[in-house]
């Protein structure tokens, strides 16, 4: 077989095969929602994993009770809230982890009862960054809370201003220096979005990879893989899209637990598939090798593969 006949009938596999309307898997009673995995209750929520009785969600994981929120990781009763890490009955929040009963805040960690603070650690009853009495900060609090929204966010940019800002926001990471909002990352090249991960380079919206390239909302524990989109749980693969499960395979697309295959669209608990075709062990390692290598020879930029 040709690459340009692999290619093509690849091609007419994914034209020609059903796609669900929407991508929700392994959840219940969720409505006008999009790549939701492992959650329940959820209305017009995309791409959420682990969250349950919330509405208005954002690539948000394990959140409960939130409402409008973005990038919100085990979070609870939040509302408009945008990067919380572990943050409970909280609102107006940006980017602030361990958290809890706060309002109009950025950038701060182990809080509680803080009120419009910027950049503020292991504090408690704070007003736009002034430390006060439980009492004092009770009482003022009723005051500021009838002012409209708009007015407490002016006066939080304004508070911000008076701190520097640093090139990469991120935290817990070794030898990894380039990319943005990076955590518990090490040996790292070029991440955005990226969370646990290991001697990985040019991850965006990726967690718990080990040794990928080039990938793009994917986690659950990947390892040795590159060029993969939506997908999770894989074990050298390439050119992968929307997949789970799958090991030693390239160029697959919507496959569950799909192993020691090539160029294969919607399949299930296969081996030794070739374009959705059954082949013995045999078989398939003559003829994966016969296109790989020309795949190879032809210098398209999908070099050096080898499964």
């Amino acid at each position: 077989m040709t690459t340009n006949g692999f290619f093509q009938e690849l091609q007419r596999l994914i034209l020609f095969l059903p796609k669900p309307p929407a991508k929700i898997y392994n959840s219940d009673n969720c409505s006008f929602v999009d790549y939701i995995y492992n959650s329940k209750n959820l209305f017009f929520c995309f791409d959420c994993a682990g969250c349950s009785d919330s509405t208005y969600l954002y690539d948000c994981y394990m959140c409960v009770n939130s409402l409008d929120c973005d990038y919100a990781v085990e979070s609870e009763l939040c509302y408009e809230c945008v990067d919380p890490n572990k943050a409970f009955n909280c609102d107006f929040v940006e980017y602030c982890n361990n958290i809890r009963d706060s309002s109009f805040s950025y950038n701060c960690a182990n809080c509680h009862d803080v009120f419009g603070c910027v950049n503020l650690k292991n504090k408690s009853f704070c007003i736009f960054n002034r430390q006060l009495s439980e009492e004092e900060y009770k009482e003022k609090l009723q005051k500021f809370k009838k002012l409209p929204p708009q007015q407490i966010l002016q006066i939080v940019e304004e508070l911000k201003k008076r701190f520097p800002l640093t090139q990469t926001i991120g935290s817990q990471n070794e030898n990894t220096t380039y990319g943005n909002y990076i955590h518990f990352d090490k040996d790292c090249y070029l991440c955005f979005d990226a969370a646990h991960d290991e001697n990985c380079g040019y991850l965006y919206d990726s967690f718990y990879n080990i040794k990928c390239y080039d990938m793009t909302y994917a986690s659950q524990n990947s390892q040795v893989s590159y060029e993969i989109v939506d997908s999770g749980q894989l074990f050298n693969c390439n050119f992968t899209v929307d997949s789970e499960n799958c090991g030693d395979s390239s160029f697959l697309f919507h496959c569950n637990n799909v192993k020691n295959s090539l160029g294969c669209v919607g399949l299930k608990n296969q081996e030794y598939c070739i374009l959705n075709r059954q082949f013995t062990s045999e078989q398939f390692t003559q003829l994966k090798n016969q296109i790989l290598q020309e795949l190879n020879s032809k210098n398209l930029g999908w070099t050096n593969l080898t499964v």
